[in-house]
C-alpha cells in the first residue's frame, strides 16, 4: 500500500500509496482518536473496577450510536478534501473569489460569510482560514480594504461556520442519540448565523 513510518513525536505516515504521490499522515498525540478517548475509556474501565458485562454494554451501545454517523462523517471528509483539490482552481477557490467579484467594494459586508462557508465544508476553522484566507488578504489588497478587518472578519465567519458544519451536526446527533434531525437542526442554526454575521459586519463598519 505504500511506506508506513512512524516518528518519534507518534506521527504515523504512510507515503507513495499505490505507487502514486499520495500520502497519509496521523498525529496520534495532536488529533483526538486512540488519545485520549480509547486510552481514557480503558482507565475509567479499570478506575471504576467495571466487569466484562458493563464493559460490553457500554462497547455495544457506542457502536450503535456512532456506526452510521461514521459512514455520513466519511462522505462529508471526503466531500470536503474534493473542494479543495487542484490549488487556485478548487471549488472553494472558485466560489470565494465569484462572491468577491459579485460584492465588490461592500465585501465588508460578506466577509464573514466565506469564513463560515470554509467551515460548514470542513469542520475546522483553523482549516477556513488556511483555505481562504489567502482569498481574503488578495481581496482586501484588490479593493483597498483594510487587510486586518478583513483577516478578522474571516476568522469571526470561520468561528461561527460550526454552528452549520454538517460534521458537527452529525457528530452531535451521534452523542445525543438523535436519528434523522440533521436537516432540521441545520435550518435552524442558519438564522443566528445570519445575525452573527450581520452583527460581524456591523462592528467591521465602525472600525
Amino acid at each position: 500500500m505504500g511506506t508506513l513510518s512512524i516518528s518519534p513525536s507518534l506521527v504515523i505516515r504512510l507515503q507513495g500509496i499505490f505507487g502514486t504521490e499520495a500520502g497519509w499522515k496521523h498525529q496520534l498525540l495532536y488529533i483526538p482518536s486512540i488519545v485520549p478517548f480509547f486510552l481514557v475509556s480503558a482507565l475509567a474501565f479499570w478506575l471504576f473496577k467495571m466487569n466484562r458485562v458493563s464493559i460490553r454494554e457500554v462497547w455495544d451501545e457506542s457502536y450503535e450510536r456512532v456506526h452510521r454517523p461514521i459512514l455520513a462523517l466519511l462522505g462529508a471528509l471526503v466531500f470536503v478534501k474534493l473542494l479543495m483539490v487542484d490549488g487556485d482552481n478548487a471549488c472553494t477557490m472558485v466560489i470565494g473569489n465569484v462572491f468577491a467579484h459579485v460584492a465588490g467594494e461592500n465585501w465588508t459586508y460578506f466577509a464573514a460569510y466565506l469564513g463560515a462557508i470554509g467551515s460548514f465544508f470542513s469542520g475546522s476553522n483553523m482549516v477556513s482560514n488556511m483555505t481562504f484566507g489567502g482569498i481574503q488578504n488578495s481581496i482586501s489588497d484588490d479593493l483597498g480594504l483594510t487587510r486586518t478587518t478583513i483577516l478578522a472578519l474571516q476568522n469571526v465567519g470561520g468561528a461561527m461556520g460550526n454552528m452549520i458544519c454538517i460534521n458537527n451536526i452529525v457528530a452531535v446527533c451521534c452523542i445525543l442519540g438523535i436519528s434523522n434531525q440533521e436537516g432540521y437542526i441545520l435550518k435552524r442554526t442558519v438564522i443566528p448565523l445570519l445575525f452573527y454575521g450581520a452583527i460581524a459586519a456591523a462592528v467591521a463598519f465602525f472600525l
